[in-house]
């Protein structure tokens, strides 16, 4: 339980509410009980009800349980066992209570069934019924395009300026569509073109070539027997087909000293999403690990900002590769708060130039920047590289006085996505520590790297 840090337990939260209300709850005197084994955190505190709410954290995986009506995953009540455990507070070893003892039995019946599913001898596969299931899904996905096709031809003919007048029900209904003919990718493209068009200044420019890459990805797929086989499976990744895990899986990966330069949580609908990026310190390469949880699931928490981890990871067809599936991990590295080489504001197009050679519907590419000062042009923040070179911020990112304060009159450097148009800050580097920038709706959090 020693690798246990007030960062770590930060970057479990799923917002900055969520932060602030468990740092009230960090003392003693809030609980009824508290008590840990070697597994298990545990407590007691008193709410607003007659009760007081009975939290259990599974110290393993970080799972969590808490009888509070909160739908936030973990809560408060976990958060502030979890800080008060990481603060060095004496919470005495005992044996758990009967309400502790029943969750974990659960989970362990539960980690049991998985791991006897997963020995089954796995069923013969009918190869021509998996053909015949694909091939009812190539005609209903172009069926999709078709409709996409006259969508978007419609959007052109009545002009850009009606489509931005429409409802949000105008590019809903059509992602749903999408949906029902088995192209989800297609569909959170359509999505993200609501988005452009109600962003702002120049955003018929934005808004038409978010069009036009949408239609060159129809294009596209309707010929991906032309194309090389890394920008072929690129093609059907953004359509929405997956790639089987376990055949990736069997394949050899690339084994370094892997750094996490920068992670983020985010939320549709039910499924959350932690995103982990990693640089390795010896291939240079950059990596992307994605983690999903539904519900009341726990998010891994084996992977926090700064950890070193020699590990192999195979990465997914794609162009240019960057997610990755972590194969095996061997040993723990010591901790390093410093983000790779930087590049300066030109680097950076030049880079994302090239990649877009390689890749035209590539939407955003991590990067290292720096180093860099904020300015404000208009409503607009910037960055500043020494040549004096700027690119717009992204909007969501409000820490420019951040920035400066760190800085002290310095320039940093920074790690997050360039779209080309906007840089979307993750994390950076101050004196050789290293921050996480989490954007968890519209409340950012500022957590330090101990």
């Amino acid at each position: 339980m020693s690798d246990w840090s007030l960062s770590r337990v930060e970057q479990l939260a799923p917002d900055a509410a969520a932060v602030k209300a468990a740092q009230g709850l960090a003392k003693a005197s809030k609980w009824q009980i508290l008590g840990r084994d070697d597994r298990v955190l545990w407590g007691e505190c008193q709410g607003s009800g007659a009760n007081p709410y009975q939290v259990r954290v599974d110290l393993q995986d970080a799972a969590c349980k808490c009888s509070c009506p909160s739908r936030k995953l973990p809560c408060k009540h976990a958060l502030g066992l979890l800080l008060m455990m990481a603060g060095g507070a004496g919470i005495p070893t005992l044996s758990p209570p009967a309400f502790v003892e029943e969750w974990i039995a659960g989970r362990v019946k539960r980690a049991e069934a998985k791991v006897a599913r997963a020995t089954e001898p796995e069923k013969p596969v009918d190869p021509d019924a998996r053909g015949r299931r694909a091939d009812r899904r190539e005609s209903r996905i172009e069926d999709g395009l078709n409709q996409l096709e006259g969508w978007l031809t419609d959007i052109v003919a009545q002009g850009l300026a009606s489509a931005r007048a429409q409802p949000q029900q105008f590019w809903s209904q059509m992602a749903a569509r999408l949906v029902d003919t088995q192209a989800p990718g297609l569909a959170r493209t359509v999505q993200g073109l609501s988005e452009l068009a109600a962003s702002g200044e120049n955003w018929q420019s934005r808004l038409l070539a978010g069009m036009a890459r949408l239609q060159l990805l129809i294009d596209a797929y309707r010929r991906i027997e032309r194309l090389p086989a890394p920008l072929a499976a690129e093609v059907r990744t953004q359509v929405g087909w997956t790639q089987v895990q376990e055949t990736l899986l069997e394949r050899p990966g690339v084994r370094d000293r892997w750094h996490v330069i920068g992670h983020r949580q985010s939320q549709e609908g039910r499924l959350r999403v932690k995103h982990t990026w990693l640089a390795g310190l010896e291939s240079t390469r950059l990596a992307l690990v994605l983690d999903f949880a539904v519900g009341d699931q726990p998010l891994p928490a084996s992977l926090h900002l700064g950890q070193v981890t020699d590990a192999e990871l195979v990465y997914f067809d794609g162009v240019p590769p960057l997610r990755t599936l972590v194969k095996q991990r061997f040993e723990g590295v010591p901790t390093r708060h410093q983000l790779p080489a930087a590049l300066d504001v030109a680097g950076l197009q030049t880079r994302f130039a090239a990649l877009l050679a390689e890749n035209p519907f590539l939407d955003r590419w991590p990067a290292v920047l720096g180093p860099v000062t904020t300015t404000i042009d208009g409503a607009r923040m910037q960055f500043v590289d020494t040549a004096g070179r700027r690119i717009d911020v992204a909007r969501s990112f409000r820490h420019g006085w951040l920035f400066d304060a760190l800085a002290g009159g310095n320039a940093l450097c920074v790690f997050g996505q360039w779209d080309g148009h906007v840089f979307d800050p993750v994390s950076v580097e101050h004196d050789g520590r290293l921050f996480s920038l989490a954007h968890v709706g519209e409340l950012p959090v500022l957590s330090m790297v101990a």
